[in-house]
């Protein structure tokens, strides 16, 4: 009989990766509607904007900036090319921005994400944490599916902001990556907004990179009691039945904890998970293999692993759907 491990958890402090590296792919999209906003809305849209790169750019950081602006004009707005590496340099273009009256039949949020992930497609660097973080006043469940490609075909995560009342909790819900209740976020106001940047930033660094499934990884130095997270896209494999998500480590004492609904899932917040067994690889050194079982039309798993100070430490995925008559 194979055994599973049920995750269950409350939310968290930020949380720090090693494997993220202090890097971060990271495109922010604004809604300038200035049907709704005036030029002092707009410059603390501005100001939020820097705030939220700053937050992402600590000192020994390495991160990639987009800034683009949709809503107003017919054309998008492309503030900042991506692979802009400095917040500084992201307050320099967005300095430069400046106020404009809303025309007719202006840019949307689609073609805005269809920018987003062909600049990904050229740029995106490997072994990256990859988030698009989203400020609308009046978000269209139209975007899903734009939303959805992103996740699917670039590993992106999609922190989605809704400002003011126009923003449906619905529709902010909907547009935002799984787990919503980290992801989709609601402010008041520009105000609000402007003092919610520095959290917004923390929740896009805390984003752990994606993993695929059978790419091994290599760690060649831990430290104990640190947690190395990371992300699966199981959107691919996950369709009509439950599906076993296996996780092979060569460390022997290492803890591992997965979580459906925690992005940075650890011991204060999610079950280690007790459903392996040990098996012997080259040299008779000895592996565990745990198992998780994931439900049908999971989207993302998040899964990490508690080290005990040793060095040179693989980890591996596999995955298998169950037959019909053993899904739930």
């Amino acid at each position: 009989m194979l055994l599973c491990t049920v995750v269950k958890g409350n939310p968290l402090r930020a949380f720090n990766n090693p494997l993220n590296g202090k890097t971060i792919d990271l495109f922010l999209v604004a809604e300038e509607s200035n049907s709704q906003m005036s030029n002092l809305e707009f410059g603390l849209l501005k100001t939020a904007l820097n705030n939220i790169a700053i937050e992402t750019n600590p000192v020994g950081s390495s991160p990639y900036f987009g800034v683009y602006f949709f809503g107003a004009t017919t054309q998008l707005h492309v503030v900042a090319p991506f692979k802009t590496s400095s917040a500084s340099m992201v307050k320099t273009y967005l300095d430069q921005k400046q106020y404009t009256m809303t025309q007719s039949n202006p840019s949307t949020l689609v073609s805005a994400l269809t920018l987003v992930e062909s600049d990904c497609a050229l740029h995106c660097r490997q072994s990256v944490p990859r988030v698009t973080v989203v400020l609308s006043t009046a978000p269209s469940s139209s975007a899903e599916v734009a939303v959805r490609q992103l996740e699917n075909n670039r590993g992106m995560i999609v922190i989605f902001v809704g400002i003011g009342s126009g923003a449906n909790a619905a529709v902010v819900n909907q547009l935002a990556s799984h787990p919503a209740r980290f992801y989709a976020l609601r402010v008041g106001s520009m105000y609000e907004l402007v003092l919610s940047a520095q959290h917004i930033g923390s929740v896009a660094a805390d984003v752990p990179r994606l993993l695929s499934i059978n790419q091994p990884l290599s760690i060649s130095s831990t430290t104990s009691g640190v947690y190395y997270i990371v992300q699966l896209n199981t959107f691919p494999y996950v369709t009509m039945n439950d599906t076993i998500v296996m996780f092979a480590s060569n460390c022997p004492n290492c803890q591992v904890f997965g979580s459906l609904s925690e992005p940075n899932p650890i011991s204060e917040n999610t079950v280690p998970n007790l459903n392996f067994r040990s098996f012997y690889a080259g040299a008779g050194f000895p592996n565990t293999l745990y198992y998780f079982r994931i439900p049908r039309n999971t989207a993302r798993f998040f899964v990490s692993l508690r080290s005990n100070g040793m060095s040179a430490v693989s980890i591996l995925f596999d995955i298998f759907t169950l037959p019909e008559m053993l899904s739930t």
